[in-house]
């Protein structure tokens, strides 16, 4: 079966993260994101993928190349317009005319068994699958309604204001558990086929209403496993610990510290805390669940606290900088300054 990432977003829930890089290369524990969708889809047979790329899409190809160091065959369908999910599956899907395709959303983060969905999609003879999560409800995500031979009836999406209400409410009691859109689907040549070509349209909101309408086979795969999106800096930092836990499972070798990285006697790495490459941490520093991206300068006797620090930023001796674990992570811009004696506490 051939592969699609959609990874042409924005990523503006990203910024300032994703000014200078594309979302789909935000470092997780040392590694482009997208290197996890690549290895977990190799890992259960998929190893021909396009890119779906539209947003710095030059320097996703210029890190992946022709997939050879990955152990998969890349390629890359660059739109010169933002196509939408839909535009985007059906202008990747041109490289590989009336086949069969496995589609990831190029932001999640899942240790799925994603053979087991293919073999249930060719099992009911589906025109697509959609792979399920159970997430408390409300929730920010489409959500699927399920028969009992798990052939969806109802997609229920909600509006963008909706979703950004939710996603940004901490304290919205829960009221019960949806299966919402886990953002893997199997997909058959009739469906890509169904897409209007070189139109900006959504898969959610334009092509699986009209087929449900039309009662096409499309159904609902709930594989267990982790599952998260990765669309702001909290995700991030979530996402970084349960690779560095275990809670995900992952396919690739997972170094919390880079090899180039320098980390001076007598100071402190608590947490679950990642330093990338050409990172250097000074004499009794103490950094307790960060983010820290590569070629980072923390001066002597520093204090960080759960926080993203991006690349090539200075932090010189006696800096404080707290975030409150729970709370909004606090993003410090690639390149910036920290002067000598800098207080910032974040409640």
């Amino acid at each position: 079966m051939k592969g699609i990432i959609i990874a042409g977003g924005l990523g503006t829930r990203l910024r300032p993260l994703t000014y200078h890089r594309p979302k789909p290369l935000v470092q997780v524990v040392n590694r482009p994101f997208l290197e996890y969708q690549v290895a977990l889809l190799r890992e259960h047979g998929v190893d021909d993928i396009v890119f779906a790329t539209n947003y710095m899409a030059d320097k996703i190809q210029g890190h992946f190349g022709d997939g050879s160091r990955f152990g998969v065959k890349m390629r890359y369908a660059v739109e010169d317009a933002p196509l939408g999910t839909g535009g985007a599956i059906r202008n990747a899907a041109e490289l590989f005319p009336d086949e069969d395709v496995a589609v990831f959303n190029g932001d999640v983060l899942t240790d799925y068994d994603l053979k087991t969905v293919i073999d249930f999609h060719y099992s009911k003879s589906a025109v697509a699958t959609i792979t399920l999560q159970p997430v408390p409800s409300p929730n920010p995500f489409g959500v699927l309604v399920l028969n009992d031979d798990e052939r969806v009836t109802a997609w229920l999406e909600p509006s963008e204001e909706t979703k950004k209400a939710l996603a940004n409410e901490q304290n919205v009691a829960v009221t019960g558990t949806d299966l919402i859109n886990a953002g893997f689907y199997v997909l058959s040549a009739r469906f890509i086929n169904s897409i209007p070509h070189g139109e900006k349209c959504s898969v959610e909101r334009d092509i699986f209403p009209r087929l449900l309408a039309e009662h096409a086979p499309v159904y609902g795969c709930a594989p267990g496993g982790f599952w998260m999106d990765l669309g702001r800096a909290e995700q991030l930092m979530s996402a970084t610990r349960a690779i560095l836990d275990g809670s995900v499972k992952t396919h690739t070798n997972d170094v919390a510290i880079s090899p180039s990285a320098t980390v001076a006697d007598h100071s402190l790495i608590s947490g679950l805390t990642s330093i990338g490459a050409g990172s250097t941490v000074g004499k009794g520093s103490l950094l307790t669940d960060c983010i820290i991206m590569d070629g980072v300068r923390i001066g002597n006797n520093v204090s960080l606290s759960h926080l993203i620090v991006d690349e090539h930023t200075i932090i010189e001796d006696d800096v404080v900088v707290e975030g409150k674990l729970g709370g909004a992570t606090p993003v410090i811009a690639a390149g910036s300054l920290f002067r000598q004696g800098t207080r910032a506490l974040h409640g």
